[in-house]
C-alpha cells in the first residue's frame, strides 16, 4: 500500500437481502462524506433481492464485493478488510443511518484520544428512543440476571441491573465492555495488532470477541455519547404468539454456537458449562411452569424451552469439547 493510497476512513457495510434499507444507508453515506477522504465498501453476502445490481447502478463510487456465498458478518467484513486502506475502519450496518456530523465528531474523538481502539455511539430508533448501545462483557451471572427478569426489575442497581448499564444515562464518555457493531469504529493499529474479526463466528458475538481482544491488547473500548445513528434493527414490534420457525431455530442455533465458542476461546470449558447450565436451568423452570398451562400460549412456551434445551445439549454433544464449534 503506497502512502498516496491511504485514506482517512474506510466504511464497510455487509448486506444480505437488505436492498431497500441499504439504498437509504448509502444515500446518507454519500451525503455526509463529501469532506472526508473516504472509501466505502459494500460486501454482499449472496443476496437474491437485487442488492448487487442496485449498488452497481445507483452508487458506482462504492467498491462492491459480491460474494457467491453467505459468509456471515465477520467473514464478510474481513473480505473488505483485505482491501481497506483507511487509518480508521468503520463497520456500519446497512440498517444504520448516519446523521450529519457523526463521522467528523467520532474521527475527531479518535484523533484526540490515542488510547481508544474501538469506538461506539448511541443507537436510537426512528422513535428517538435509545437502544442498547454499550454493554458489559457477558458472563453466566449477567445472563441469569437477564433471563430471570431481575435485571429488568432493578435497572438502577449496578449489582443487579444486568449488562446494559441501565443505571447510567449514557450521557458521558465511558470505557465499556463492548459496543454494538452497527457503528463500530476501529483504529487501524488495532487491526494490525490483533488481526481481523474471528470468522468462526457466523453470526453473533464477533464484535464482543473483537472488543475483548482489543482490551487484552491494551486498548480501550469507548462509548461516545455525542454522536448517534438511527438504527432500524431492534425496533420494538408487536408481540406475536407464534411457534419457532425454521429460521428462528437456525438463529437460535447460531446464537448458542457463537456464545459457547466465545466462552471456550476466551475463558475455557468451565465458562461454557456455566453459561449452558444457567440457560438449561432457567428453560427447565419455564417448561415445568407451563406444564399445567392451558391454551396455545403455554404450549408455545414449553416448545420454545424444549427446543433451546435440545439445541444446547446437541451443541455440547456434537463438539465433545474437541475441535468442533467450541474451539
Amino acid at each position: 500500500m503506497t502512502p498516496e493510497a491511504v485514506k482517512k476512513l474506510s466504511i464497510i457495510i455487509v448486506s444480505y437481502n437488505t436492498c431497500d434499507v441499504l439504498r437509504e444507508c448509502l444515500k446518507y453515506v454519500e451525503n455526509y462524506t463529501s469532506d472526508i477522504d473516504c472509501e466505502t465498501f459494500v460486501v454482499d453476502n449472496a443476496s437474491h433481492d437485487g442488492s448487487p445490481a442496485m449498488v452497481r447502478d445507483e452508487f458506482p463510487w462504492v467498491r462492491l464485493i459480491a460474494s457467491s456465498d453467505n459468509n456471515g458478518f465477520a467473514k464478510g467484513n474481513n473480505l473488505a478488510f483485505e482491501h481497506a486502506s483507511g487509518e480508521y475502519v468503520l463497520l456500519l450496518n446497512s440498517d444504520a443511518y448516519l446523521k450529519e456530523g457523526v463521522l467528523q465528531s467520532t474521527l475527531a474523538f479518535m484523533e484526540a484520544n490515542r488510547e481508544c481502539g474501538v469506538l461506539g455511539i448511541k443507537m436510537v430508533g426512528t422513535d428517538g428512543e435509545l437502544q442498547p448501545s454499550a454493554r458489559m462483557l457477558p458472563g453466566a451471572w449477567k445472563k441469569f440476571l437477564v433471563m430471570s427478569g431481575i435485571a429488568a426489575r432493578f435497572p438502577k442497581s449496578k449489582l443487579l441491573g444486568g449488562p446494559d448499564y441501565t443505571w447510567w444515562d449514557h450521557g458521558s464518555v465511558k470505557e465499556v465492555g463492548w459496543v454494538v457493531g452497527a457503528y463500530f469504529l476501529i483504529r487501524r493499529e488495532v487491526i494490525e495488532e490483533i488481526g481481523y474479526l474471528d470468522d468462526r463466528y457466523f453470526m453473533y458475538f464477533e464484535e464482543i470477541d473483537f472488543c475483548l481482544q482489543t482490551k487484552r491488547a491494551g486498548w480501550k473500548v469507548i462509548f461516545f455519547p455525542e454522536a448517534e445513528v438511527i438504527h432500524l434493527g431492534g425496533q420494538s414490534s408487536k408481540a406475536t404468539k407464534k411457534r419457532i420457525s425454521s429460521t428462528g431455530r437456525q438463529l437460535l442455533n447460531f446464537r448458542i454456537e457463537s456464545e459457547f465458542r466465545y466462552y471456550r476461546k476466551n475463558y475455557g470449558i468451565a465458562a461454557v458449562l456455566a453459561s449452558a447450565g444457567v440457560e438449561i436451568l432457567w428453560r427447565s423452570l419455564v417448561y415445568l411452569k407451563n406444564m399445567a398451562g392451558k391454551g396455545e400460549s403455554g404450549s408455545i412456551r414449553r416448545e420454545e424451552a424444549a427446543v433451546i434445551m435440545r439445541l444446547i445439549v446437541d451443541t455440547l454433544r456434537r463438539d465433545g469439547f474437541g475441535s468442533g464449534v467450541l474451539r
